[in-house]
């Protein structure tokens, strides 16, 4: 089968290569890939500023169904319809693991940088990670499951007051979609924060359904006074990792307001006005990947279309993996998905 690689340690060394098959081991399955999410990790990866351990197949972020199953794994058949969490080789033992944490232990090895990832025709992964996709969901809306989580994982870390104002600044995949999830969960005005670069995602937040601030020619602070009559949002989310956007959610933000973190920057530090926030008493959380619970969460948001991620996606064939990831850098699509099946390899993508 034809599997996406990171064929070494050095930048981009990408390749689509023919790879074996793989075999179920006792407590596995194999899936056969529908659709395979390229996320932001995947474009650090291929310029090795993300570790990995290569060779390796890409992919973190997929929906299938079971191929094959392995020894010992019970209450999974094949053709059952899934999507996975991506925390293997997590220990089980250390005081994240025990505390229900396994996304955040330090031994964890992610399908697409630590183990074989989504970006092949099938992958192997642990049963106990899958999560079944109810009927009601499709392939195209399962794919963007694992953001869908990320973004419920921080609604648990800070959850939605019903009726407040929500600002979410970030335009991206993770940006729209916590903007879907507070709307479901009771936000009475979300907000999208994005600047003039991104101007095609400020329009399909618009489409959505969201108030879009352009940050490049607005003040959001004074225009989060406005709407609110002079007190300033209740909640905010950062997912762009800008230094800017810290500071103007802060200043955007109420006395006892709460800062919730989705964004990494990419830089060892980031300027912020730290007395603006201990004046305001602002509560802040750094939500990181996503929690067993989140899973649950974000496939009932799907199921009863509350979320619905589908506007966010383009997809390409595997085959076109190069096109996907140029897409996906020139920030043309929000949510570029590669569809690894045997016939579509010659499908155009949009």
């Amino acid at each position: 089968m034809n599997a996406l690689r990171k064929l070494a340690a050095d930048d981009e060394r990408l390749e689509l290569v023919e790879v074996p098959e793989p075999k179920p081991e006792p407590g596995w399955v194999v899936l056969e890939v529908t659709y395979a999410g390229i996320c932001g990790t995947d474009l650090h990866i291929a310029h090795n500023s993300f570790p990995s351990w290569p060779p390796v197949t890409l992919g973190h972020e997929f929906t299938g169904r079971v191929a094959d199953v392995g020894a010992e794994v019970e209450g999974w058949s094949a053709g059952d319809r899934v999507v996975c969490e991506p925390h293997s080789m997590a220990c089980g033992r250390c005081h994240l693991c025990r505390r229900g944490h396994a996304e955040l232990c330090a031994a964890k090895r992610s399908p697409g940088w630590g183990i074989d990832g989504g970006m092949a025709s099938r992958v192997a992964v642990p049963a106990h990670l899958l999560h079944r996709v109810p009927d009601t969901v499709s392939d195209l809306a399962a794919a963007l499951c694992e953001p869908t989580a990320i973004a419920v994982t921080a609604a648990e870390r800070m959850p939605v007051e019903p009726g407040s104002t929500v600002a979410v600044f970030g335009p991206g995949a993770v940006g729209l979609l916590a903007a879907m999830v507070t709307r479901a969960c009771g936000a009475g005005r979300t907000v999208v924060v994005g600047r003039a670069t991104s101007q095609a995602r400020m329009e399909l937040a618009g489409r959505l359904g969201f108030d879009a601030w352009d940050a490049s020619r607005t003040d959001v602070a004074e225009r989060a006074r406005d709407v609110t009559a002079g007190r300033g949002v209740d909640l905010v989310l950062e997912c762009s990792g800008s230094a800017a956007a810290v500071a103007a959610g802060i200043a955007a933000l109420r006395r006892r307001g709460r800062l919730c973190v989705l964004g990494m920057s990419g830089r060892p530090a980031l300027e912020v006005p730290w007395d603006l926030a201990m004046q305001r008493a602002l509560d802040v959380s750094f939500s990181l990947s996503s929690s067993w619970s989140s899973w649950d969460g974000a496939l009932a948001l799907l199921a009863r279309g509350a979320v619905d991620p589908t506007p966010l996606a383009t997809v390409f064939p595997l085959a076109r993996w190069r096109d996907a990831f140029a897409a996906i850098q020139a920030r043309s699509v929000v949510k570029a998905l590669l569809d690894p099946r045997p016939g579509h390899e010659n499908g155009a993508a949009p």
